[in-house]
This record gives C-alpha cells, sequence and structure tokens, in this order.
C-alpha cells in the first residue's frame, strides 16, 4: 500500500485481513440472500414467503444469527407473507454501498436490517436519494463499545490513565519512541475514521497542520488493516517495538479474556472518544419487512440475548459497564468521556483526508542540469546540483514501491528538446528489464550519477511539455503531478515565457482531473515570482530551498497540498 517512508513489508500487515477476506464474505451473502432456503412444509399454507435479509458487523453477526434462529422458530406472518430470516456478517462498507444504491441504483441483495458497528455508517448512507428515504434517521442501539488506543501492559513510556491523548499516536509522540500504529483503514471501519478526525481535531487547520496530518497518515498507512482489526493477529510481537492500537474496547476485553501472557491495556484520551453504537437499522420500505424487524429488535433485547451482549465485552446502549466488564484486567470501568463530533462534514471530511494522503502518487520528475546548476548553494560549500542530487536520491526512499515516477533531465546540450527523456513513467517497484532490477534501483542509480551538462535550462517549454504528457496520460486511482528540480532560472532560453507558460497552463487545467506542479528551487531566485505564478496556475507550490535539510519537509509538505487540490491558495 501507499506509504510515506520506504519500509521493508510490515510484519502486522500479513497477519491482518484482506480484502480477499471480504470479497470471500460479500459472495457467502450473495449466495445466502439470492438462493431460496426451502421451507415449504412451515409455510405451504402461505400466500407468499418472503425473507428478512440481515447484515451485521463481524463482532455482532454472531447474536444476529442466533435471533434469526429463535425468529424462525415461531410462525412469523404478516398480513399473508410468511418471513423467514437470513442473518450473515458483512463488512460495513460494503452494506453501506448496497443500501445507499450504489453506482446504477439499489440493489437486489440490500438487507432489510444492517447493524453495522456505528451509526457514522448510517449517516453515510443517508446521504443518497435511496438512503435517506428508506433508513431510519435514528436508529436503535443493540450495545455499545468506545473507541480505546491499546498497548500491551509494561510498553514503555505509557502515559498515566488521566495523560492519555490522541497526540501519542502521531509519528515521534508514540510513548518509548518509534513504534508502529495499527489501525483499520477509515474506509472500512468506523475506528480509523475516529483516529483520523481525532488526530485532525488536535492538529487543527493550516499549512503547517496539514503536513502534519500527511506525516500521520503516510506513518500509519503500512500498518492499515482492511477490516476489523484481530489483536490476537497483532500481539504477541516477535521482534521490534510492539504497536499501539486503535481498537474497540471489545476487543481489548477479548484479546484479555484469552489470559495472554501480556495482556493489553486500554487507553481512555482525555479529549474524548467516540462511542460504536452498533444501530439496529431498517432498511426496507416494505412495511412486512418492517414490522419483521420490529419483531426480531425485541428478539434482541429479551435478557438472554442482552447477557450474550454483556459476556462478549460490550457496554449497554448508554455506556454502562456490566459487572463483567469491570473485572476485566486492563479495562476502566467508569464510563469514558465520548463525544458525537464523528456525523456529516467532520465524518466525510476524515475519509476524504485519509484517501488524498493514500492514494498512490504518478509524478514525473524534471532535474535541471543546465549551466545554473554548477552554482554555489547560497553560504553552503556544495552546488545546486550536489543538493538536487540528494533531493532526488531522498525522494525515491520517501516513495513507495506502487508509486510511478518518470524522470527528465534538462539541458539544451540535449538537442532541440532541450531535455532528455531518460525514464518513462512506471512503478518503482517493476522489474521488467529482464536482469530482476527494479526501476527504484534503476532511478536510484541515475540519481547518483547526475552531472551538469551546462547549457540553457529550456526550463517553461519543457514544464509546459511535462505537463501535457502527464495530463495525456491522466489516471484516476492516482495522485498526478509533475515535479521540478531546477536553479530557478529560464535564462530566456524556451520558446514560451513565463507569462506565455502561465496562460497555458491555466487554459489546459482540468480541476477534475488535476495535474499538479511541485517547483523546488535552489538558491536565491531571481524568477521567483514567475515560478510562483507557474506553480500556481495548477494549484501547485514553489518552494524555494536554502539548506539541504530542508528537502525532506518540502517534499512532506507537497504531498500535503493533496489536501486542496484543485482549490488550493497561492
Amino acid at each position: 500500500m501507499p506509504n510515506g517512508r520506504h519500509r521493508q513489508p510490515s510484519r502486522t500487515r500479513t497477519a491482518l485481513r484482506s480484502p480477499l477476506g471480504f470479497t470471500a464474505a460479500a459472495l457467502v451473502l450473495i449466495a445466502a440472500l439470492t438462493v431460496a432456503v426451502p421451507a415449504a412444509v412451515r409455510y405451504a399454507g402461505c400466500g407468499e414467503t418472503r425473507y428478512l435479509r440481515i447484515a451485521a458487523a463481524l463482532s455482532i453477526a454472531p447474536v444476529l444469527q442466533q435471533a434469526a434462529d429463535q425468529f424462525n422458530g415461531g410462525d412469523r406472518e404478516y398480513s399473508g407473507v410468511c418471513v423467514f430470516a437470513q442473518a450473515a456478517e458483512v463488512p460495513p462498507h460494503r452494506v453501506m454501498t448496497e443500501v445507499s444504491g450504489g453506482p446504477t441504483g439499489r440493489s437486489e441483495i440490500a438487507p432489510d436490517v444492517w447493524v453495522p458497528e456505528s451509526s457514522a455508517w448510517v449517516e453515510l448512507a443517508r446521504v443518497s436519494e435511496s438512503g435517506a428515504r428508506t433508513i431510519d434517521p435514528d436508529p436503535r442501539s443493540l450495545a455499545s463499545t468506545p473507541v480505546v488506543i491499546a498497548a500491551p501492559e509494561g510498553t514503555e513510556g505509557l502515559p498515566d490513565s488521566g495523560a492519555v491523548s490522541w497526540e501519542m499516536l502521531r509519528p515521534g509522540e508514540r510513548p518509548g519512541g518509534a513504534r508502529p500504529l495499527v489501525m483499520v483503514d477509515p474506509n472500512r471501519g468506523a475506528a480509523g475514521m475516529a483516529a483520523m478526525h481525532a488526530v485532525r481535531r488536535e492538529l487543527g487547520s493550516g499549512d503547517d497542520a496539514d503536513t502534519a496530518m500527511t506525516d500521520f497518515v503516510r506513518d500509519a498507512q503500512p500498518d492499515t488493516a482492511f477490516g476489523e482489526v484481530d489483536a490476537d493477529a497483532v500481539y504477541p510481537v516477535p521482534a521490534g517495538p510492539a504497536p499501539l492500537a486503535v481498537l474497540p474496547e471489545r476487543a481489548v476485553v477479548d484479546y484479555n479474556g484469552s489470559r495472554p501472557a501480556t495482556p493489553l491495556r486500554a487507553l481512555y484520551p482525555r479529549e474524548g472518544t467516540v462511542s460504536l453504537d452498533y444501530p439496529f437499522v431498517s432498511t426496507s420500505d416494505d412495511p412486512a419487512m418492517r414490522t419483521a424487524a420490529d419483531d426480531l429488535w425485541s428478539i434482541l433485547r429479551t435478557d438472554p440475548y442482552r447477557e450474550r451482549l454483556r459476556r462478549m465485552g460490550f457496554r449497554e446502549p448508554d455506556g454502562t459497564a456490566s459487572a463483567a466488564l469491570q473485572s476485566v484486567r486492563g479495562i476502566r470501568a467508569e464510563r469514558p468521556e465520548t463525544h458525537g463530533e464523528l456525523t456529516g462534514d467532520a465524518l466525510l471530511s476524515s475519509v476524504e483526508d485519509w484517501n488524498r494522503l493514500s492514494m498512490p502518487s504518478r509524478s514525473l520528475v524534471l532535474a535541471d542540469v543546465s549551466r545554473y546548476m554548477r552554482a554555489g548553494l547560497d553560504g553552503q560549500d556544495t552546488t545546486r546540483l550536489a543538493v538536487t542530487r540528494q533531493a532526488a536520491q531522498l525522494g525515491l526512499s520517501l516513495f513507495p514501491d506502487d508509486t510511478e515516477l518518470g524522470l527528465w533531465l534538462l539541458s539544451s546540450d540535449f538537442g532541440d528538446s532541450g531535455r532528455e527523456e531518460v525514464e518513462g513513467l512506471a512503478r518503482l517497484g517493476a522489474a521488467d528489464r529482464g536482469d530482476g532490477t527494479t526501476r527504484r534501483e534503476e532511478l536510484q542509480g541515475i540519481a547518483e550519477g547526475i552531472e551538469s551538462r551546462g547549457g540553457e535550462p529550456r526550463l517553461y517549454d519543457s514544464i509546459l511539455a511535462a505537463h501535457e504528457t502527464v495530463s495525456a496520460s491522466y489516471r484516476e486511482d492516482r495522485i498526478n503531478s509533475v515535479i521540478v528540480l531546477t536553479a530557478g532560472r529560464d535564462g530566456g532560453s524556451s520558446d514560451i515565457s513565463a507569462d506565455e507558460l502561465v496562460a497555458a497552463l491555466q487554459d489546459s487545467f482540468d480541476p477534475e482531473r488535476p495535474v499538479t506542479l511541485f517547483i523546488i528551487a535552489f538558491g536565491d531566485q531571481t524568477d521567483r515570482d514567475e515560478l510562483a505564478d507557474i506553480a500556481a496556475a495548477t494549484s501547485g507550490t514553489l518552494s524555494v530551498a536554502d539548506d539541504p535539510d530542508e528537502i525532506g519537509d518540502i517534499f512532506l509538505s507537497s504531498i500535503s497540498r493533496r489536501l486542496c487540490v484543485p482549490d488550493c491558495g497561492r
């Protein structure tokens, strides 16, 4: 998956649930909901037999399946319609797509009853016309469990209960130094949404906050799960520092109930957390199905089912802990402070921030090797070209294997075009040359050997050509951009002027298919205003580096620009 650092495959990642597991679950659901279950004897006198289709989150699905069995033990007839209940485990994001109509209208296999982990999913589904028409705006809660930060007991540097903060999720703020963070992808689980919302709330807004959010996402993403995090698959860790994990409290209860050598400790942030409320939602507009759903709800609220939920580690819908929960090691029994802020715009913003920052990159890099690059960097005992070489190598280390990168070198010494198109756009992890060498290794070798060719940069001509190249082969599933490493001077070497380039970029820039320019110029720039206008024409940025140590921050800041494209200000 895309990430902000080049790492070895995550040791926790391989143990977490994969998308294939969810595909299999969906196929099981489709089979269950579309194949008639023989019940001819019982329903022989019915005018019609219908199936109450129930989709539930993984953690609560067993309870729904048991209740469906009890429902089917009675004669369920509603105005001549006999109803048979079928319950299955289905990931909430899949059901949300079904009940909100998906891309082509309401699905034929959408459930009649939906029990996701959080009302956040219900709110997302109600954004659509079909969802707003059929889904209850105020669903009933079956149980609750707060989202917590979990760590093994004895983890170095864990704060006291009153000092726990969402801030500790950020890289550099985690107790005991560098350690991974495991959480569910915000597109797949409300606990991940809660973490994103909490970190954004702590950071606030503005360029610096966006840069810090970028650092968080790119650090967390390698260990992100595609579904409910299985604590047994994360802990214990065979080597290295144990990760922090963002989990429902119920998952900590379940893990500690197996009596591990090192139990987990649930940490409750002082700023408040989100309570997962497991809403019972009727999604059908058919009166018989809604009445049948009400009868199923009545079964679920009887004492045997409420007691089973307590034994599974859930709290009451109001957050009260049962007597059984109060005796669980690592859990704080008193009701934690919760808030209902993960709604509306905040909910959508959390998911959109994650998606923009974690989407793979596709960038054509332009490296200026003209005579201007031979000059020393102001006040430094190094040349602009040496810093460009360093920037190229750092950039390669920051991007993951699924990044598509290409490289052009700029100098009029390369001929009439003023450039050498060294490498076209291709995945860094691709090894398609026959000798096993990856594209990353090839580009690293090229970056190490970059030398000045002299001549003029033909900077403006090459920027326009690069922007047209990336735009013409635009990919919807990636962030498309042009990165320019330059001395920052065209020197009149191009056929077009800076103003003509700005006009051409403004004319061709498509907000629906944005290709953004990130210009990194080294040293004091006589063309700074022109370069800033050129970048701004594509919602991009100009960064002027006087210190080689600034380069990493500049790359990170450029990546954070994704959060505002295509509507970024200057």
